[in-house]
C-alpha cells in the first residue's frame, strides 16, 4: 500500500513538472511573437517615418484656363474629293514652316429627277388615296411610304413607268441610276423589276428580292442601253422610270417611290472635299466640364476666288454639318496665310462622342472651273473648360501620391479627391477642370498619401 502511494505522489509530481515545462514553454513563444511585433511596427514606423522625410513635392505655380491644348489629326486626312500633292498630316500639327498641300480635282456631280406626270404605263391594279393618278403617288423627294403607294395583286406582269423632270446640263454623263421604293405587303412571294424606258423601249433589270419592310433598290446604267453609248442630254431629258411586278405566291407588291440619280462632270467641277480624325482626351478634360469645342485651321489657297467651309460629324444626325456653329457661312481666303477659328457653342455634345473623338470636315463652298491648290499649316480642335493647371514638383527621392487637395480662402474651405503620382526629380503638369481658383488671396494644399502637404499661396 505504500509503494502504491509513493507511485501516485512520483507520478503526480513529474505531470507538475511537464505542466510548468509547457508554461515555460509557451510564455517563450509569446514573448518571442511580442517582440517580433514590437520590433516589425517599430521597423515599419521607422520605415514610415523614414519615407515621410524622403518626400519633399512642391507647387510651383497654380493658375486658371480656360481651354486645353490643341488635340490634331491622329491620321492620315481622308480626301473625298480632290488629291494630295506634298506633305503629310504630320506637318499640320503645329503651325510652322511645314504644311501639307492638297488640290482640287474634277468631281462628279449629282442630280435627282423625280416623277412629274404620266408615262407610257400606269397598269397596277389599285392606288392610295383611291382615284389618285399614279405618278403623284411616287413622287416625293422623301418617301412617304403607306401614306401614297400603287399596288399590284396581279399574277401577270405590269407596268408603270413615269416622266420624269428635265434637266439643262453640260459635261459627260457618268450613269444614271433608277431607283424604287418596295415592299411586300404581307409574307410571301412576289417579282419586281426595276423598269427604265428610252427610245420607246423597255429595259427590265432581273427580278429583285422584296421584304415586307419598305427597301430602296437601284439599276445603274454606265451607258445608254439602246445604243450602248454614253448618254446624252437629250436621252436623259426623255427617259421614264418606274417597276414591273406580278404576284408570284401570296404577297401584293407596294411601291412607294420612283426617281433617278444622275452622275455627271463639267469643266465647272473642281472641288476639295477631305476629313480627318480628331480625339479630345476625356481624362483630362472630361465631358462633363466641357464648354464647348473650337476649331482652327491655319491655311494659304492660290485662288482668292474660293470659300472653305468646316464641318464636323454629328453623332446625332448622321451626317457632316455645321449646324450649331457660331460661323456657318464659310471663309473666304487672301493670297497669304489665313487663320479660319470657329466654334460649335452649345451644340458640341452632338459632335463628340463618348471617348472624345470628333471627325472634322473641310470642303470647297461649291464647285468651279479653277482648280485651286491649298497648303494646311495647321488644323486643330480643343476644349472651352474653366479649371486650373497646376505645375508640381518632386524635389526628394520617392515617387509621391497627391491624394487631395484643398482650395481655402476667406470664404471658401474645399477639398477634392485626387490621385496622382509624381515620380522623382519630375515637374509635371496637372490639369483639372473641376476645379476654379477663386479671385483673390488663397491658399492651395495638397496631402500626398504619406501625410505630407505641399502649400501654394495664390493671389
Amino acid at each position: 500500500m505504500q509503494t502504491i502511494t509513493e507511485r501516485h505522489r512520483r507520478f503526480a509530481q513529474n505531470r507538475r513538472g511537464v505542466s510548468n515545462v509547457i508554461v515555460v514553454a509557451l510564455s517563450l513563444v509569446i514573448i518571442v511573437a511580442i517582440v517580433s511585433n514590437v520590433f516589425l511596427w517599430s521597423y515599419q514606423m521607422n520605415q514610415f517615418d523614414w519615407e515621410r522625410t524622403k518626400e519633399n513635392i512642391k507647387i510651383l505655380e497654380a493658375m486658371s484656363i480656360t481651354n486645353s491644348s490643341w488635340f490634331t489629326a491622329q491620321s492620315e486626312y481622308t480626301i473625298d474629293s480632290g488629291s494630295r500633292i506634298s506633305g503629310t498630316y504630320i506637318d499640320t500639327k503645329s503651325i510652322n514652316a511645314l504644311s501639307e498641300s492638297f488640290s482640287e480635282a474634277q468631281t462628279s456631280l449629282l442630280e435627282t429627277l423625280l416623277p412629274n406626270s404620266a408615262g407610257q404605263y400606269s397598269q397596277w391594279p389599285s392606288e392610295f388615296p383611291p382615284g389618285s393618278a399614279h405618278w403623284t403617288l411616287c413622287d416625293e423627294a422623301i418617301a412617304d411610304d403607306d401614306n401614297t403607294y400603287v399596288e399590284n395583286n396581279a399574277a401577270s406582269a405590269k407596268r408603270e413607268v413615269y416622266n420624269l423632270q428635265d434637266m439643262v446640263g453640260s459635261g459627260a454623263v457618268n450613269w444614271v441610276r433608277v431607283y424604287v421604293r418596295a415592299r411586300l405587303v404581307s409574307t410571301g412571294t412576289a417579282n419586281i423589276r426595276i423598269l427604265l424606258r428610252t427610245y420607246n423601249n423597255d429595259y427590265e433589270s432581273a427580278n429583285l428580292g422584296l421584304t415586307t419592310y419598305y427597301q430602296n433598290l437601284f439599276t445603274q446604267y454606265n451607258t445608254n442601253p439602246n445604243t450602248g453609248a454614253a448618254w446624252t442630254w437629250t436621252e436623259i431629258n426623255s427617259l421614264q422610270a418606274g417597276a414591273s411586278s406580278q404576284r408570284t405566291g401570296t404577297s401584293n407588291v407596294r411601291l412607294t417611290a420612283v426617281w433617278v440619280i444622275l452622275s455627271y462632270s463639267t469643266a465647272n467641277s473642281q472641288r476639295l472635299a477631305m476629313y480627318g480624325s480628331f480625339s479630345v482626351d476625356t481624362s483630362t478634360y472630361p465631358l462633363a466640364d466641357i464648354q464647348t469645342i473650337e476649331i482652327l485651321l491655319r491655311y494659304q489657297t492660290s485662288d482668292v476666288g474660293e470659300k472653305l467651309r468646316i464641318k464636323a460629324y454629328n453623332w446625332t444626325s448622321l451626317t457632316y454639318t455645321d449646324f450649331g456653329f457660331n460661323n456657318t457661312a464659310g471663309h473666304t481666303p487672301t493670297l497669304g496665310w489665313d487663320s479660319y477659328a470657329l466654334n460649335i457653342t452649345n451644340q458640341w455634345h452632338s459632335y463628340v462622342a463618348n471617348d472624345g473623338t470628333m471627325y472634322v470636315k473641310l470642303q470647297d463652298d461649291q464647285p468651279d472651273s479653277t482648280q485651286t491648290t491649298i497648303n494646311i499649316d495647321f488644323f486643330g480642335v480643343r476644349t472651352k473648360i474653366n479649371g486650373t493647371l497646376f505645375s508640381l514638383r518632386n524635389e526628394g527621392s520617392l515617387t509621391t501620391n497627391i491624394v487631395s487637395v484643398w482650395i481655402i480662402n476667406s470664404t471658401i474651405h474645399k477639398r477634392y479627391d485626387a490621385d496622382v503620382f509624381v515620380n522623382s526629380a519630375e515637374t509635371l503638369t496637372y490639369i483639372r477642370c473641376d476645379i476654379r481658383l477663386p479671385d483673390g488671396l488663397h491658399t492651395i494644399k495638397m496631402v500626398t498619401q504619406r501625410g505630407n502637404m505641399a502649400v501654394y499661396l495664390g493671389a
